[in-house]
């Protein structure tokens, strides 16, 4: 693939990744209102088990999701990184290689302390 190709492919792992937080960001915001409120409290088991498997669902689907592109925008820049004379644009993506495995390690982090906080609030 050309570079300019690789650049493209890479922009659109950037913005692919970007649109699958979205429904986990709204499913922890309506979650975290509902918290906030105090009904979580006050509901029954079933509907705390309920709130549990869909936020967990919706994590781990989104997550998975997230994997995936990571793993592909790795690919990208791999690839760049064996163009000789990359532009700037280019070099800098081919050098985000440690990025996207940390981005890997906070998405796991944030998604375990999102979980075991919400687990403390339903308690």
């Amino acid at each position: 693939m050309s570079e300019k190709d690789l650049v493209e492919l890479w922009n659109s792992k950037r913005s692919q990744l970007t649109r699958a937080q979205l429904h986990s960001v709204i499913a922890i915001a309506v979650l975290a209102y509902v918290a906030a409120l105090g009904d979580l409290q006050i509901a029954s088991m079933e509907a705390k088990l309920f709130a549990t498997a869909f936020l967990v669902t919706v994590g781990v689907l989104g997550n998975l999701t997230q994997f995936a592109i990571i793993r592909e925008a790795q690919s990208v820049v791999a690839e760049l990184a064996t163009h000789e004379n990359p532009g700037p644009v280019a070099s800098t993506i081919a050098q985000s290689g440690r990025y996207l495995t940390m981005t890997l390690g906070l998405m796991i982090a944030f998604s375990l302390i999102v979980f075991a906080s919400f687990a403390l609030v339903i308690l």
